[in-house]
């Protein structure tokens, strides 16, 4: 995957040396107001998580995206927005945050008024009603085996139910799925609730990989649930799709299935199920080689930072894309073309500032070229 990169950083460096069908495309005159979207931001939610769920958000052209405070879901604020994204992090942090008045207003804003609330991995432990834990209990699931909620990462293969091919039309070809996990809920069907779910997507990898967690535990269980609750809906990732290049666009478009919002296209540049093959699961060995090359971007020569950036987009790295925009700053003309055409691979659209401000400060018109031609892929990742 990324020997492609490298190719294109050789040939720069030398000439610097040397000088789907049913999918349905809108138009302008069909375009509607647009989809309001809040991204939960209090004391819970991981820096991280609360940006990729906002970029993922604006793949669609239709959609605005905004950070929210609890402070304004308990308010009248909340009315000004169709979809609450309750984002990876801590799901105790982010229901403490809210209290009991943000979580009643969530909880009649999606029954009453008919809106979504989607949660992602600590979010999907939120919607759920989970015996002992202070959560919404909007999606008919309960979380199991929290004892052993520190299981472990990587990047997770998935299965779509026949629903879910309905709902991801790009991805009816696909026996398996990949989609970032990190220590998501184990869910299954909650006690004596009258709420019932749909299942999306089903989880296949069994992920036990720190010592004293069980087998058997996370496969085979929902890994994307939809739920009616009265006039509303919510959505549940187990997952992280939003931090998932070539998945992100799941997200924007799971908001339009629970809107009832038609389907639209998304660009092939985002639309990239194909980027991933196979399991990547962070044992020890795996855990200790990742950060001997987070070491090597901070303290390594150009060949080692070169070798690390690699490594860590071909091993689906968590949170690699995070470390890029700082190499797109480096002395070595080589690591700042590498780190741009990473930040294309790894869909980082919220390094399109650092992308920009490299280019104005550019002075190899070389380099520069390389640097602008990243700038338009990235661009076209957004709606």
């Amino acid at each position: 995957m990324f020997n492609r990169i490298l190719l294109i950083i050789s040939s720069v460096v030398m000439l610097a040396a040397c000088s789907n069908s049913n999918v349905k495309k809108d138009s302008a005159d069909t375009k509607k107001d647009f989809i309001r979207v809040g991204v939960f931001n209090v004391n819970g939610g991981s820096p991280e998580c609360i940006t990729d769920a906002c970029e993922a958000v604006r793949i669609d052209r239709e959609m605005k995206v905004e950070i929210v405070r609890a402070s304004q879901i308990a308010s009248s604020e909340l009315n000004n927005f169709d979809v609450i994204i309750m984002p990876g992090g801590s799901g105790t942090s982010e229901t403490l945050s809210l209290g009991q008045q943000g979580i009643s207003a969530l909880r009649e804003w999606v029954k009453q008024d008919g809106k979504c609330l989607l949660g992602i991995c600590a979010g999907a432990y939120v919607m759920s009603n989970t015996p002992n834990y202070n959560c919404f209990a909007l999606n008919g699931t309960k979380a199991i085996d929290i004892e052993h909620d520190h299981r472990g990462h990587g990047l997770a293969k998935f299965t779509l139910s026949d629903k879910g091919l309905r709902y991801f039309p790009e991805l009816e070809n696909f026996d398996t799925l990949y989609c970032q996990y990190y220590e998501g809920p184990v869910l299954v069907d909650a006690d004596n609730d009258k709420i019932s779910y749909e299942t999306v997507a089903v989880m296949q990898s069994d992920v036990h990989l720190i010592e004293g967690t069980p087998a058997n535990m996370t496969n085979n269980r929902p890994f994307v649930v939809m739920s009616d609750v009265e006039q509303g809906r919510t959505v549940a990732f187990v997952g992280h799709p939003e931090t998932t290049p070539g998945m992100r666009w799941m997200v924007p478009r799971m908001i339009r299935v629970a809107l009832d919002m038609p389907i639209i296209e998304y660009p092939k540049s985002v639309v990239r199920p194909e980027m991933w093959t196979k399991e990547i699961l962070f044992d020890k060995a795996r855990r200790a080689e990742q950060d001997k090359h987070y070491t090597a971007i901070k303290y390594g020569d150009e060949g080692e930072i070169l070798a690390a950036i690699e490594w860590l987009i071909d091993n689906a790295a968590w949170s690699s894309q995070k470390w890029m925009p700082g190499l797109l700053r480096h002395t070595a003309p080589e690591i700042r073309i590498a780190a741009a055409h990473a930040v294309v691979e790894l869909e980082s659209t919220e390094s399109i500032p650092d992308l920009k401000s490299a280019i104005a400060v550019e002075k190899d018109n070389t380099v520069k070229d390389s640097l602008k031609s990243c700038l338009k892929e990235l661009e076209t990742m957004i709606g």
